[in-house]
């Protein structure tokens, strides 16, 4: 974007509104002015029949060119043959030519520019003065000056806020180009509280985020890295111990790589779900979520995913608490399950062992509620609010007792909306965090 070009552009749609306002004013003016001067010749007509009425009495006509004088009214009389009789300005006005006196005999007074008239006076039928009268009014000059001052106001104020609009602009769709060229750093930082300023406001958490998921795609690799290590060096191992003819050793392995196989193929299938059910919110197609819903019992299936967990762990003790005659729900059992106990699982990662997990389950309006509840580490505010972004761990160490990659609770959101329900997170640092799903009844 050439900020120039934007500036012109805005610029000439500022002048274009000035011209038609101008035109508008223009032609409202010249109504008004032609009611004006109907107006000025019916009072000119008022005034020289008063001074008609007088002027065969000196005193009288004298009062009256007074108060006329005083009402600061432009008159000068002369009699027929252009001589001054009486004036109240200095100097007189001019008389009316003598070609022109022809036209006295029409019913309307000689009109001479905007704002002069001549009117006769008459006695018995008989021409004895001719009255010019004039009406205040600003010179043609006084008004080309005043109207171009204006005008070279209204321009400046035009350029002005036409440059105040394509600076924020200019700003955003620089920091727009930056960003595409790798700079993740770049923000367009507009702090206006008007609607340019929401844009410039989008554009910076658009890019917060995209830069936030490359960090966590990164972490993703090099997390990924190091699951692949262990078991592929274990594998390597007991390759070499085969090449040696030491099978006894390699045969000792082998239920660990099991084991390493199983923990690989599972985060191999995490990856795969969430990047469906991504997919599926990106297409908006309802009925593409990978979903097998059936009837579940909410009981059957937190006791099924309570003796894994007892069977797999015995460093913590599972205290399960289930409200009777609880709805079923019309859901996915392997997925649903696979969400508790993953919630189950982090619920002992993060928890010193021999520490109480509590998983409840009850009814929550028209739905039922699943809750696990430990008493571990806890999270900050900050990892809260990243909490569910892919790839994210608020323990970054990449130990085996921890494990994962941060897609399991990214996975139990996508479940849990994709069955139309919410799943919220409180914790305390340092004492306890609780996890609460929401699902709605069959």
């Amino acid at each position: 974007m050439r900020s120039g070009r934007l500036v012109l552009k805005i610029y000439l749609y500022s002048l274009l509104i000035i011209v038609i306002t101008g035109a508008v004013q223009v032609a409202f003016f010249a109504t008004v002015r032609s009611e004006r001067n109907e107006a000025f010749a019916h009072m000119s007509e008022h005034f020289v029949a008063d001074l008609a009425a007088h002027y065969d009495d000196p005193a009288a006509l004298g009062e009256e060119i007074a108060r006329l004088r005083h009402a600061k009214l432009q008159m000068s009389v002369y009699d027929p043959e252009g001589n001054l009789k009486v004036s109240t300005v200095t100097p007189p006005l001019k008389p009316l030519p003598s070609h022109e006196l022809a036209e006295l005999d029409a019913p309307r007074p000689v009109q001479r520019g905007d704002v002069f008239y001549a009117h006769p006076i008459r006695q018995d039928g008989r021409l004895v003065a001719v009255a010019i009268i004039g009406f205040p009014q600003r010179s043609l000059a006084s008004i080309i000056v005043s109207a171009g001052i204006i005008l070279g106001i209204l321009v400046m104020i035009g350029l002005l806020f036409a440059r105040h609009l394509a600076r924020p602009l200019q700003r955003i769709a620089t920091a727009a180009q930056r960003f595409g060229r790798g700079e993740l750093s770049a923000r367009a930082q507009i702090s206006s509280d008007d609607e340019i300023g929401a844009v410039g406001r989008a554009f910076d958490e658009m890019a917060d985020r995209v830069t936030h998921l490359m960090t966590a795609q990164q972490e993703l690799m090099a997390n990924v890295s190091h699951e692949l290590q262990t078991p592929l060096s274990r594998m390597q191992v007991a390759v070499d111990l085969l090449t040696d003819g030491i099978a006894d050793q390699a045969k000792e392995l082998l239920p660990e790589i099991a084991q390493d196989l199983a923990e690989l193929e599972r985060l191999i299938d995490d990856v795969m779900m969430v990047a469906r059910f991504d997919l599926s919110r990106a297409d908006g197609r309802s009925t593409g979520t990978p979903l097998r819903k059936s009837n579940v019992c909410v009981d059957e299936l937190v006791q099924k995913a309570a003796s894994r967990f007892r069977t797999q762990h015995q460093s913590h003790e599972l205290v399960v608490e289930v409200a009777p005659d609880l709805p079923e729900l019309c859901a996915d059992p392997v997925l649903l399950r696979r969400v508790v106990e993953n919630l189950v699982d982090n619920a002992r990662k993060y928890s010193e062992p021999g520490s109480v997990i509590r998983l409840a389950a009850f009814a929550r309006g028209a739905g039922v509620a699943i809750e696990v509840s430990d008493h571990g580490i806890g999270m900050d505010a900050d990892d809260l609010k990243q909490l569910f972004t892919p790839f994210f761990r608020s323990d970054r160490s990449r130990s085996r007792a921890t494990g994962g990659v941060g897609l399991g609770l990214v996975l139990a959101r996508r479940v849990v909306e994709a069955h139309r329900g919410t799943i919220d997170v409180e914790s305390v640092p340092g004492q306890s965090t609780t996890v609460r799903l929401e699902l709605p009844a069959t």
